[in-house]
């Protein structure tokens, strides 16, 4: 009886610890969203500008984005800050672009850019699990959903084993596609981006063959890590 009494107090005990902690352990997916401290990722960038007149335009470059330290926000909370640099090709040397915040909560990962803070994630990862990803801006309810949860993932020529995909948005029609995504893979963070936003023809022989006419796309993909 008496050990029966120790291990459910023990059990209790380890309960509120976790409630208490600001980091959610490994296993609830804390480790794909900026994992280590002192952690660098280089990405590879790509943005596509499509024209009217059947011209399009492609910028690349790269980015780095440097988990620099830890520190307390004013809730007491531990928070990441994040240096971005970008550099037109590896013949140059970086210079800073932003620097942001990050932070990991219990039930989810926030990501502030340009005073703006965004959902990216909720824990603990499940598959379908669904969320505001604007719930701490006011631009309005915008729907993200976890998709493909441990499943591998090819960018840039690597493969990853342990990722998943956090769609934030994935509209097709005849007439246009507007998709935005993210992947992480564990122990890196985010590994590949897309913000998609284009306009297809729609007049004559064009329709429904996915022919753009108009409009964006972003494309990010992991290069290295140090």
């Amino acid at each position: 009886m008496k050990s029966s009494i120790v291990i459910l107090i023990s059990c209790l005990l380890f309960a509120c610890d976790n409630v208490n902690s600001n980091l959610p352990p490994p296993q609830d997916g804390g480790n794909f969203f900026y994992p280590n401290v002192g952690q660098s990722v280089i990405y590879d960038v790509e943005d596509t500008q499509y024209e009217l007149t059947g011209k399009f335009m492609v910028k690349t470059y790269q980015l780095k984005e440097i988990n620099v330290l830890v520190f307390k926000d004013l809730d007491g909370k531990e928070a990441f800050k994040i240096e971005r640099y970008r550099r037109e090709n590896e013949t140059q040397k970086w210079t800073i672009d932003s620097v942001f915040m990050a932070k990991k909560e219990i039930d989810k990962a926030l990501k502030s850019e340009n005073n703006v803070t965004y959902v990216k994630i909720y824990f603990p990862i499940k598959e379908g699990l669904k969320w505001n990803g604007n719930a701490y801006n006011s631009f309005g309810n915008d729907t993200y959903e976890l998709k493909k949860i441990n499943q591998s993932f090819q960018t840039n020529g690597q493969k990853f084993e342990n990722t998943f995909s956090v769609v934030q948005q994935n509209d097709s029609t005849l007439v246009d596609l507007k998709r935005r995504i993210e992947v992480y893979a564990e122990n890196i963070g985010m590994i590949y981006q897309e913000k998609t936003s284009v306009l297809y023809c729609n007049t004559g022989n064009c329709l429904g063959k996915g022919k753009i006419d108009f409009g964006t796309k972003h494309t990010l993909k992991f290069r290295s890590n140090e």
